[in-house]
């Protein structure tokens, strides 16, 4: 199958390479290279201190081994979480998760001895009073809450699983002890269409899955956030959503809260609109359209963490100074190895959840974060359309040198911009999608034009070679041979004149059919090229109305003229045929030109092939060349000159003097009789004309009036149709037609018996008295009749339709046609001498 050719234009590669990274500017692979260059982008940027304010409790590994593996019991973190509210914090955020209750097996047992104790009615008060105070004492998620009633303001976490549609349920709801802590949000859209739901996404991330604290615990918290306990993607270790939807509830984020309730806040003071940014008290904080922050990754010193952290040993150990821990975020969390999974930050130091969160919440404190604009995203768009447009239009106009410095100016300025929007102005445009399209699209067109250079200079080579051998074909009128060679090269104005020209030469050779293969060749290469259509079409409609090969070709009197003035006109080897001259029984006359010498000829076809066949036709094409020949040879006033014989495409032709007049055929109606001294002027022509030929080897075979051309206005008279008249031996041919005219040959021929000059001599009596009478000596009612009549029978005397003629008139017909050969005049110079006798008695 042919391959359209725009696949190799620059224009096409620079598109499909648009197009693609248009479809996989989303991918996961495209969106790792896009946090590659952010990680880049914060890593350059000025280092910034970490808010101070900031403290980490880090349940470690030496708290691990000692206190055992977590969870631990909730009367350890009771006494934790007093320790830490004597020490006047700001806010306590616990980053760990409350979602379960802890064994409570002996509070059970003791209220079933207690039950006992109380039934047997004994003196049970002291007991009763230490058994109540071993059921307190051993319910440590009640102990834990009154801790929290009392330490102030504390944060809990609320681990979640996202929903991978992100779409939310409507049958999900928080318990209504829950729903104080969540965020009230205006110009919700409505999303319930089906249009809705496939071409937008919702504003929000979505959770299907939620793991609150208790209740107990949650019902003496000021408040909850949601919080990712797992960071398992490099997203999630770059940004945070300040809300969560569940079902129709809006959670805010863990490290929101600890700065809200750092700020006095709480969720009440969120204002949230969708379509508009998230502000605390009135102040708005940077997200992007999915309302996540991008904080700052500090560094520490010597690869410490940049907040100052304790271990929750020294807490309880009571090792830390009030002073150090007062006025504080206190944020509480994992950094055990076994407890937690580490992800490698921005700034290329691995992170624990409860440190990412650390550092989310001292951004938002100082208000360190990344900006993501709205226009972001459109910005990435028009960026990639624009390397496109590049790509597809400008490099390729650029030499190889141009481009590549051109192209690096380019990628230098994208990747400027993105860093310098991001030191400078701690903005994040995505712009790693266009510059990589940039990069592979120039990648690909310079490999492109290498490619096609190294074969285009083949290519070129072997075009030029073949571009020769056409034309050398083409001279040699070898057209197959040629339209192969021009097939070979490659496409320009040169060949493809070359080829139309072809297509002409095919017209003139009436091969039509060929001519439309190469017009249509060249439509496809060149559908605008000069008339090529309209070329195209005359060719298809000369194809159907004529065609000349030997399946199709069934008349001998089919003409090669055809009436489509649009097609070229045909040619016979090397002439040029203009238009039909006359119809005779072996073919057509024509009148053509030698394009080389700009001769005018007249030229007579015949299609031997359709006449004879097997090795008759080879004799008969032997013998005609021969003799035709042999007839190019005489030169004689009265001879038609004979300038070339050949043959094209099965039809044999003679090119020979082209003459103005008449053949005497004309003159030989009863009417339009010429005068009889005229008639003998003009046989005498014609006698000394065969006295020539016959003393030159050349028997004539067909002398009849049809075969004399001549002008009464400048007396010119020519014999034609030397070298043709060799057929008439062949008697008959396959189709049965006789050859030549048995009216005027004489007995010998008409016997099949070798033939001389005689004969010819005969015919011209024939001639003569045909010229006089406007009758023939011989009529028969068949064939058969008249050849008895020629081999039998006198004629009848010439004076019974012309009395006023002298009798010298019938003694030259009566010697001229006589049955034996012996009796007639042996030479044409004979003949003349007694017609010229003749003339002195007129």
């Amino acid at each position: 199958m042919k391959l359209p050719g725009y696949w190799k234009k620059d224009w096409f590669i620079g598109l499909v390479v648009t197009l693609i990274f248009l479809l996989l500017s989303v991918s996961d692979n495209l969106r790792s290279i896009e946090w590659s260059a952010y990680d880049l982008g914060v890593r350059f940027s000025s280092s910034r201190t970490a808010n101070q304010d900031v403290i980490l409790i880090a349940i470690d590994d030496d708290a691990i081994r000692r206190l055992g593996s977590w969870p631990w019991p909730r009367d350890e973190l009771a006494r934790v979480t007093d320790k830490l509210s004597a020490m006047e914090p700001g806010v306590i955020g616990f980053a760990v998760p409350f979602d379960t209750r802890q064994s409570n097996y002996g509070t059970r047992y003791i209220a079933k001895i207690k039950k006992a104790i109380r039934q047997q009615k004994a003196n049970t008060r002291y007991i009763d009073s230490l058994l109540r105070s071993a059921e307190e004492g051993l319910d440590t998620d009640r102990l834990f809450a009154r801790s929290l009633k009392d330490a102030g303001p504390v944060v809990l976490a609320m681990p979640y699983d996202l929903d991978p549609r992100n779409e939310p349920s409507k049958i999900l709801s928080l318990s209504s002890e829950l729903k104080r802590f969540t965020v009230d949000v205006s110009n919700v859209p409505d999303r319930d269409g089906w249009f809705a739901k496939t071409f937008t996404s919702n504003p929000v991330p979505v959770a299907d899955t939620v793991y609150p604290p208790i209740l107990e615990l949650s019902r003496y918290v000021t408040a909850i956030g949601h919080l990712n306990t797992g960071l398992n993607t490099q997203e999630q270790a770059r940004r945070e959503p300040l809300l969560m939807q569940y079902g129709k509830d809006y959670i805010p984020s863990f490290s929101f809260m600890v700065v809200a309730r750092f700020l006095r806040l709480d969720a009440g003071n969120v204002q949230m609109k969708l379509g508009d940014k998230i502000k605390i008290a009135n102040q708005p904080i940077e997200t992007d359209d999915k309302y996540r922050v991008y904080p700052y990754f500090y560094q520490g010193k010597n690869n410490k963490s940049p907040f100052k952290t304790y271990s929750i040993l020294d807490v309880i150990d009571n090792r830390i100074k009030k002073r150090f821990l007062q006025d504080k975020a206190l944020i509480i969390g994992f950094t055990a190895r076994q407890q937690t999974a580490q992800l490698a930050s921005p700034s290329g130091v691995d992170l624990t959840p409860v440190e990412y969160t650390a550092h989310v919440v001292s951004s938002l404190l100082n208000d360190d974060l990344y900006r993501v604009p709205s226009w972001g995203p459109a910005m990435k768009f028009f960026l990639l359309l624009l390397v496109g447009a590049y790509l597809m239009y400008v490099l390729p106009r650029f030499r190889f040198g141009t481009g590549l410095a051109f192209s690096v100016v380019l990628v230098l300025g994208i990747l400027n911009t993105h860093f310098i929007l991001m030191i400078g102005r701690s903005t994040w445009i995505p712009l790693m999608t266009p510059l990589l399209a940039l990069i592979i699209g120039h990648m690909l067109l310079s490999f492109k034009h290498v490619v096609s250079s190294s074969v285009g200079h083949i290519q070129t080579e072997l075009s030029n070679a073949n571009l020769l051998l056409g034309q050398s074909f083409h001279g040699q009128g070898m057209l197959d041979q040629a339209f192969e060679r021009y097939r070979k090269c490659v496409g320009s104005d040169t060949v493809y004149e070359y080829l139309y020209n072809l297509g002409l030469d095919y017209e003139r050779k009436r091969q039509f059919n060929k001519a439309v293969a190469v017009f249509e060749y060249i439509l496809d290469l060149k559908p605008d090229y000069r008339d090529i259509s309209d070329r195209v079409l005359r060719a298809k409609e000369a194809s159907n109305a004529y065609s000349l090969n030997s399946n199709a070709t069934t008349n001998l009197s089919q003409t090669l003229i055809l009436e489509n003035s649009g097609v070229q006109k045909p040619m016979l080897g090397r002439y040029t045929i203009d238009h039909e001259l006359g119809r005779g029984a072996m073919g057509m006359v024509y009148l053509g030109k030698d394009p080389k010498i700009g001769r005018t000829v007249a030229i007579k076809t015949m299609m031997l092939s359709q006449e004879f066949e097997g090795e008759k036709l080879e004799e008969i094409k032997e013998r005609f060349f021969r003799e035709a020949e042999t007839a190019g040879r005489l030169n004689h006033p009265n001879i038609v000159t004979i300038y070339d014989v050949g043959e094209d495409e099965d039809l044999s032709y003679i090119a020979m003097d082209y003459l103005k007049g008449e053949n005497l055929l004309a003159y030989c109606k009863s009417e339009t009789l010429l005068p009889v001294k005229e008639i003998f002027e003009v046989l005498l022509k014609v006698a000394d004309a065969l006295e020539y030929a016959h003393n030159n080897g050349v028997v004539h075979r067909d002398v009849k009036p049809a075969n004399i051309l001549y002008d009464r206005e400048t007396g010119v008279l020519k014999v034609t149709d030397f070298g043709v008249a060799c057929l008439t031996d062949s008697s008959k041919t396959k189709t049965g037609t006789i050859l030549g005219s048995p009216s005027y040959m004489s007995p010998e021929q008409l016997a099949g018996l070798k033939v001389d000059g005689r004969s010819d001599l005969f015919s011209l009596g024939v001639t003569l008295y045909q010229m006089l009478t406007g009758e023939l000596p011989f009529i028969g009612e068949s064939l058969a009749s008249l050849m008895y009549k020629i081999a039998n029978e006198k004629h009848p005397d010439v004076r019974l339709f012309r009395p006023d003629l002298p009798a010298c008139v019938s003694r030259i017909i009566n010697k001229a046609l006589a049955k034996d050969a012996a009796k007639r005049f042996n030479t044409g110079e004979r003949f003349a001498n007694a017609i010229e006798r003749c003339i002195e008695r007129l």
